[in-house]
C-alpha cells in the first residue's frame, strides 16, 4: 500500500459583495456580522433580516407544490376510509426517517388515524440499496396489507419502473421527494410532489425531503377541514417542524439560498429546546449536552446517530426512536443509535485510510474526479468516506464497494465540490453511456449509483469527463475558506455575534478567521490524529484543537515556539457549568 501524500489546502478569503455589505450595515447588523453575510448571501436577496432570521410565517405555501391537490386528496380519502391502510415508504437516512416521523405523527396525533392502519417501511441500505429499488419493492409487495395507499418520503422521483410494479400489484403511490426528477416525475405514481420539478411553481427547490412531507401533510389537514372531518380550529402541524428541522439540518441542504430551510431550522430548534418529548430528552442524555441544542449539535450529533442506524443495519429503529413517547424506550433506542454510531466510526476509519491511499494517486495524477473501489468496503459508510476525500483533495468523489447479495454489482455514494452538480454529472454519464449505470439519483451535493464491476474503468473515465465538462480541472484543489483576520480577541462576545446568524450549514458555513499565533504547547490527543494546542496571540493565550491534523505516517505539523498562520473557527465549550472559548484550527502553516 502506498502512503498517502496529503495535498496542502489553499487558504482563500471569501469574496465579499460590497453591495450586500452596505445593505447589511444599513439593516443594523454589526460589522462582523455584515462581513459574514456579505460573503455568503446572494445579492438578489430582498430583505437580509427576513432571510437570515426568517419567521416560520414566511414559509412558502404547500399550494404552490406540483400535484399537491391530487396527493392531499388521495391521502385525505385514505384517512377517512376506515378500511384503507396507509403505508409510508422512506429513505434510510435522517431526512427519510424524519419524513416518516412527520407522516406518522400527523396521521395519529392530528388526524386521528388508528396506529394499526399505518405501516412504515424504510429501505435497507446494504440489502436493498438506494431509492425504491427492486429489492425494496419485493418487500413492499409482500409486507403491505390491502387495500393500501403508499406515500413515499425522500425518494421515488426516479423510480418509475419500480412504481409501475407497485401499480400492477394494486397499490396507488403518492411520491413526496426533493431529489432531481425528469419531467413531471414517474407516470405510474398518482402524484409526484417535488419542488425540483421543472413545472413546479413552488419558489424554493432547495428544501429537504422531510419538509416536502410536512407541507404535504399540511395540505391534507386543509382537505380534512374542508370536508368536515376535522374542525375549523384543528391544531396546525407547526409542532412537527421539530422533526423537519432535524431532517433539514442532517441532509445538508442550502442555508444561503433557501429562506425556507433557515426558517424551518430556527423554529424547529426552538421547539426541540422547549420540548419534553422523549426523543429529544434521551438524545440530550446520550450526547451529554449541558446547554441548548444548536444547529451543530443536530448536524454533528443527532443527525449522525440517526444516520448511523441506516448505514449499519435496519434503519427502522431510528424512526421508532423519533416517534416514541415512552421515556425508557427512548433511552434504550438512543443508546442503540449511539452504539451504532461508534461502530460506524470504526468502519469509517479503516475504510478512509485505505481510500485515501487510492485517492492520493489519482489526485496527484491530476484526475478531475476520484473514483475509489473498495472490495472490502461497507456501503453504509461510502458517503462519509467520499466526504473525507473531497476535503483532503478538493475533487468530486465516488466511493464504491460490492452490493450485498448481488455478486458483480457495485454500489456507490458521491460527494462533490462547489461548481460540480452530482446528479447532472451522473445524468451526463448515463446519457453518453447507455446501460452503464444500473441506477442513479441525487441532487446538487450528493448522489448514489450502481453499476457492474466489469464497467468500473469505463465509469471512472466517463465520470471524470462529466466533471471536467462542468469545471476547469485546474481549479480543483482543497481549499480552506477564510473571512480574513478577526481583528479582536477571540472571546464569547464574538461567538454571541456569530450565533445570532444561526443556522450555519451548507453554503452558509460558520465563520473562519486567519491570524498569526505562536505555538506554546502541542500534543496528540484522541486516536493520535488530533492535536491539542496552546496558542498565543496579541490578545493572550488560547486553547485550541486541530482535528485530523496528523496524516497517516505524518509528523506534527507545527512545534513549540514556531509562529503559524492559522485559519480557525471559534466554539463555546460548556463543561460542568463553565463556558470557555476554543479555537478549532482548520489549517495552519509555519511562518519561516
Amino acid at each position: 500500500m502506498t502512503q498517502t501524500t496529503p495535498m496542502l489546502p489553499t487558504t482563500r478569503d471569501r469574496p465579499i459583495d460590497p453591495a450586500v455589505l452596505t445593505r447589511a450595515r444599513s439593516e443594523g447588523f454589526t460589522e462582523l456580522q455584515a462581513r459574514v453575510i456579505a460573503a455568503r448571501v446572494p445579492a438578489s436577496t430582498s430583505s437580509l433580516r427576513d432571510h437570515i432570521a426568517p419567521s416560520a410565517r414566511l414559509l412558502d405555501s404547500p399550494e404552490l407544490l406540483p400535484d399537491i391537490d391530487v396527493a392531499a386528496g388521495a391521502l385525505a380519502d385514505a384517512v377517512m376510509d376506515p378500511s384503507m391502510h396507509l403505508a409510508g415508504v422512506f429513505d434510510h437516512d435522517a431526512d427519510g426517517a424524519n419524513a416518516g416521523a412527520v407522516f406518522l405523527l400527523a396521521l395519529t396525533e392530528y388526524f386521528g388515524v388508528p396506529r394499526d392502519r399505518i405501516v412504515l417501511l424504510q429501505s435497507h441500505r446494504q440489502r436493498e440499496g438506494y431509492g425504491v429499488s427492486d429489492a425494496f419493492v419485493e418487500r413492499i409487495i409482500n409486507d403491505l396489507p390491502r387495500p393500501c395507499l403508499i406515500a413515499t418520503g425522500d425518494q421515488g422521483s426516479s423510480d418509475e419502473p419500480r412504481l409501475a410494479r407497485l401499480k400492477a400489484a394494486g397499490f396507488c403511490t403518492v411520491v413526496t421527494d426533493h431529489h432531481g426528477v425528469e419531467g413531471k416525475g414517474p407516470p405510474s405514481a398518482l402524484a409526484c410532489v417535488n419542488p425540483a420539478r421543472e413545472d413546479s411553481r413552488f419558489p424554493d427547490p432547495l428544501i429537504a425531503g422531510v419538509h416536502v412531507m410536512w407541507l404535504t401533510m399540511c395540505a391534507v389537514r386543509q382537505q380534512l377541514i374542508r370536508r368536515g372531518h376535522l374542525p375549523e380550529d384543528a391544531p396546525t402541524l407547526a409542532p412537527l417542524l421539530a422533526w423537519s428541522a432535524v431532517g433539514t439540518t442532517a441532509d445538508a441542504v442550502s442555508l444561503a439560498r433557501s429562506r425556507n430551510n433557515r426558517a424551518v431550522i430556527r423554529y424547529g430548534l426552538r421547539l426541540i429546546n422547549n420540548s419534553k418529548r422523549a426523543p429529544w430528552q434521551a438524545m440530550r442524555k446520550v450526547m451529554k449536552l449541558e446547554s441548548y441544542f444548536s444547529t451543530k449539535d443536530i448536524s454533528h450529533g443527532v443527525g449522525p446517530r440517526i444516520n448511523a442506524r441506516g448505514r449499519m443495519a435496519d434503519p427502522l429503529a431510528s424512526l421508532q426512536f423519533l416517534t416514541t413517547t415512552d421515556e425508557d424506550q427512548a433511552d434504550y433506542l438512543a443508546a442503540l443509535l449511539d452504539s451504532e454510531n461508534e461502530a460506524r466510526k470504526v468502519v469509517e476509519r479503516t475504510m478512509t485510510a485505505v481510500a485515501m491511499d487510492i485517492a492520493s494517486v489519482q489526485a496527484q495524477a491530476g484526475m478531475p474526479a476520484v473514483v475509489v473501489h473498495l472490495p472490502d468496503g461497507h456501503s453504509g459508510v461510502h458517503g462519509i468516506t467520499a466526504s473525507r476525500i473531497v476535503e483532503a483533495f478538493g475533487r468530486p468523489t465516488c466511493c464504491l464497494s460490492p452490493k450485498q447479495g448481488h455478486p458483480g454489482i457495485l454500489t456507490g455514494s458521491l460527494r462533490t465540490v462547489p461548481g460540480v452538480h452530482v446528479r447532472k454529472a451522473l445524468a451526463a454519464v448515463a446519457t453518453a453511456n447507455p446501460g452503464l449505470l444500473l441506477s442513479y439519483g441525487g441532487h446538487a451535493g450528493a448522489g448514489g449509483t450502481a453499476l457492474a464491476e466489469a464497467d468500473l474503468v469505463r465509469f471512472q473515465d466517463a465520470f471524470c469527463e462529466a466533471v471536467a465538462a462542468q469545471i476547469d480541472p485546474s481549479r480543483l484543489m482543497p481549499i480552506t475558506w477564510s473571512d480574513g483576520p478577526l481583528g479582536r480577541a477571540p472571546d464569547m462576545s464574538v461567538i454571541e455575534e456569530l450565533d445570532a446568524l444561526e443556522p450555519y450549514g451548507r453554503e452558509f458555513e460558520p465563520a473562519a478567521f486567519t491570524d498569526r499565533f505562536v505555538v506554546e504547547q502541542v500534543k496528540p490527543v484522541g486516536d493520535g490524529s488530533h492535536l491539542k494546542l496552546q496558542l498565543r496571540s496579541n490578545y493572550g493565550s488560547h486553547s485550541a484543537i486541530w482535528f485530523r491534523a496528523m496524516t497517516p505516517g505524518g509528523r506534527v505539523p507545527a512545534g513549540v515556539g514556531q509562529e503559524v498562520l492559522a485559519t480557525y473557527q471559534l466554539a463555546a465549550n460548556h463543561f460542568r457549568g463553565r463556558t470557555t472559548v476554543d479555537i478549532q484550527v482548520q489549517a495552519a502553516q509555519v511562518i519561516q
